[in-house]
Parts: structure tokens; C-alpha cells; sequence
């Protein structure tokens, strides 16, 4: 099938951030004088900030102050996050009819400060950021809020994203959901795939 528009999640999608976050919140959490541990990491990498607080133990009443000391400690790590192999070719081959977007747990202000330093940005028709609607991922409206956006129909939109909410948030807004093995959690079991792509450049084998 030939899609008219595909969104993209960010954190284990397009770029390979993951260890940036583990060294970034084992830091903002040892203010907190609270441990961090690798499964704690592979548990909230693809959460909402306000879900990663509340599996932590994080009162959420202490969000603001928690948000903001991630994004500091954040921008100082932003040249430790690169894109995946073949993210890069892959935006600048697919082609020019299909509408890009990215569909984000991350806030708008992490989001265009990490994302700011890829040229293909400004070919994305729609970013929609944790700030940007009620309800997060696996709610659908984040992604169903995004392809209103562009005129399109969820049954001509693809979702590419790497984690199980991702998954879920294609399945409930009937958008066909293309798994990113790349960046997927190893013990990750999923079950509702239109497509398992092992490398960027596979999706180019849709057009």
C-alpha cells in the first residue's frame, strides 16, 4: 500500500537517545536522592514525563521543577544523541508527495531543542509534542490530532514507532503501525504490526 503520510515517533525511532536519557535521569533522580536503574530506564524511556515521574515515585507536584532540571541537564547531552543509521537517507528518499510528521512523547521544548540540529526538520508538515494535546501516547488523539492536521485519513496513514505504546496508540486511532526493530525493546512483545522494518531504508520498500 502506498501511504499519503507518515508519522514518526522521536526516542528510539529516529534517534538513538536512550543512553543520553539514562545518564541525564540517574542524575536529576540522585537530586531526589532516588536510584536509577537500567530496568527503570528501559520502563520509562517511552513514557510521557508525567508517567516516567509517577513509575518513579516522583509526586507531581513536583513536576515543574523535575521537568526543568531534565531539560537543563538535558541540553548538555544533546551532542551525545545521534539519528539510526539510514534515518538520515531515508527522509531524503522517500518521496516528496508523502507527508512527514512526528508523533512525540517528548515536551515541545526538549523536542526543538534536540531536534533543531537535523536539516530535514523543516520537512516534517506536522510535529505534535506532549504539550500539544490533553492526552498522551497510547491515547490516540496525539496521532489522530496529527493527520487532522495534514488532511489525511487514518487508513492512509502509517505510524512508525519502536515501543509497545506506540503500538497501541496506532492501533486505537486505526492508523496501520510499522514497528522499528531497531530501536525496539529486546523482550518487547509485539502484536499488532502492519509492518516489522529491521532498518530504516526498508520503509522505501512501501513507494
Amino acid at each position: 500500500m502506498t501511504y499519503q503520510a507518515i508519522m514518526f515517533d522521536i526516542d528510539g525511532t529516529l534517534t538513538n537517545s536512550q543512553p543520553a536519557y539514562a545518564k541525564v535521569m540517574g542524575q536529576v533522580l540522585s537530586e531526589y536522592d532516588k536510584p536509577f536503574t537500567a530496568a527503570d530506564a528501559q520502563a520509562t524511556f517511552p513514557m510521557a514525563a508525567e508517567q516516567a515521574m509517577a513509575h518513579l515515585g516522583i509526586a507531581a507536584t513536583d513536576f515543574d521543577h523535575f521537568q526543568a532540571r531534565y531539560e537543563a541537564v538535558m541540553a548538555d547531552h544533546y551532542q551525545d544523541i545521534t539519528l539510526y543509521p539510514g534515518i538520515a537517507d531515508l527522509l531524503q528518499q522517500l518521496p516528496a508527495s508523502v507527508k512527514l510528521g512526528i508523533v512525540t512523547s517528548q515536551r515541545r521544548n526538549e523536542m526543538v531543542s534536540g531536534m533543531a540540529q537535523y536539516d530535514f526538520m523543516p520537512k516534517m508538515a506536522v510535529t505534535i509534542s506532549a504539550d500539544d494535546t490533553p492526552k498522551r501516547k497510547p491515547d490516540p488523539l496525539p496521532l489522530l490530532t496529527a493527520i487532522d492536521r495534514i488532511d489525511v485519513a487514518p487508513s492512509n496513514a502509517l505510524f512508525v514507532g519502536d515501543s509497545l505504546s506506540d503500538e497501541q496508540t496506532a492501533a486505537a486511532a486505526n492508523v496501520d503501525f510499522g514497528l522499528a526493530v531497531w530501536g525496539m525493546a529486546p523482550n518487547a512483545d509485539h502484536q499488532q504490526t502492519a509492518y516489522r522494518f529491521e532498518q530504516p531504508l526498508d520503509i522505501l520498500k512501501l513507494f
